[in-house]
């Protein structure tokens, strides 16, 4: 045991705990963004295997405080019932998968940077029966910011992080009927 370089053996144990803390980190990146890709493909091969090509939706946004409630057919907007939302685009629920999807795949960071706020997430509901989505919300993963490097040069160097706020992004579908 005397023969151990005790340095040497510090910089050995300081490596491996760095390139499993890496290990770790990528793991659960991983399970995390395939687990919501399955969910959001078996919800979306649910919803085509409906064929519903006539459909009206009442889709809220909260943060908005608006509503829109819409006739689609053929994926297309045919008829507006109502729209409070005057900043919205209208959606049809192919633009909402879209929409989680994009949440889901891209690594997008808060304003203020994934050290500080942590990633853009997506937390999705989707319907039991149809595989629609019922409810999304994008919303910052400040409890994921440990995965970023500049997150610990940060916590080392006594860095800090700017205050640009962030509202979340909100939309309820209330309502979803088959047209024939």
């Amino acid at each position: 045991m005397s023969n151990i370089n005790k340095p040497y053996l510090g910089w050995v144990i300081t490596i491996a705990l760095l390139l499993g803390s890496g290990i770790a980190i990528f793991a659960n990146r991983t399970l995390f963004l395939n687990s919501s890709n399955q969910e959001l493909t078996a919800a979306r091969k649910k919803w085509e295997a409906q064929s519903i090509n006539h459909y009206q939706v009442t889709l809220n946004y909260p943060n908005h405080n608006c509503q829109q409630e819409v006739e689609i057919k053929d994926n297309t907007v045919i008829a507006v019932k109502k729209n409070t939302c005057q900043t919205i685009p209208l959606k049809t629920i192919t633009h909402l998968f879209t929409e989680i999807e994009s949440a889901v795949n891209a690594e997008k960071c808060g304003p203020n940077g994934c050290a500080c706020d942590g990633p853009v997430g997506i937390d999705a509901n989707y319907d039991h029966k149809y595989g629609y989505p019922i409810k999304f919300e994008f919303k910052l993963k400040p409890e994921q910011r440990w995965q970023y490097f500049d997150y610990w040069k940060n916590q080392l160097s006594g860095g800090y992080c700017t205050l640009v706020g962030f509202v979340g992004h909100k939309v309820e579908v209330s309502s979803l009927t088959t047209i024939r």
